[in-house]
């Protein structure tokens, strides 16, 4: 039986905070079923790239949230794929 997995980083643009950020979530789709979970993290929306799902810039704390980011989507795949 094949079995279907995929990752998605997002931004919940809709749930912009005081500060105008916005949460980052993770979709996690398995055989078509969709889990969301949340990040706990939260970023301003225009330095969001949807395209390679990490946000742009080049400072440290852009450099360390998406270092979260990344190891969050090992953890979640490394298991599939051993």
């Amino acid at each position: 039986m094949n079995k279907t997995f995929n990752l998605l980083f997002y931004v919940k643009k809709v749930k912009v905070n005081s500060v105008g950020e916005a949460p980052i979530y993770l979709r996690i789709t398995i055989d078509g079923r969709i889990s969301e979970v949340s990040t706990k993290r939260t970023v301003q929306p225009l330095k969001w790239n949807s395209i390679v799902q990490k946000v742009s810039g080049s400072s440290e704390e852009i450099k360390s949230l998406n270092f979260i980011l990344k190891h969050l989507n090992r953890k979640f795949t490394e298991p599939i794929m051993n």
